[in-house]
């Protein structure tokens, strides 16, 4: 993805197919979102973006966390719902 489509996508907010997420704090609650989008037509999760579509400071250890949290939730916990 550009940047500029990322842009576009932020100004618009969100939509059935666009979520933002400024953080995610447990795999389970994450889950729950994927699983959202999978049983319907699909979609984006934006981490790290407010609910009006500005950009949150995430730091280097925050995204470590977060793409464990990510994979945590596709492997493990997906499944269950």
């Amino acid at each position: 993805m550009e940047a500029l489509e990322l842009l576009e996508i932020l100004s618009r907010g969100e939509d059935s197919r666009h979520q933002f997420k400024r953080d995610f704090t447990n795999a389970e609650q994450l889950a729950a979102e994927m699983a959202a989008f999978a049983n319907t037509a699909g979609g984006q999760i934006f981490i790290g973006a407010e609910d009006d579509g500005t950009l949150s400071s995430l730091g280097s250890s925050d995204i470590r966390h977060l793409n464990q949290l990510v994979s945590n939730a596709a492997t493990n916990r997906l499944a269950r719902h």
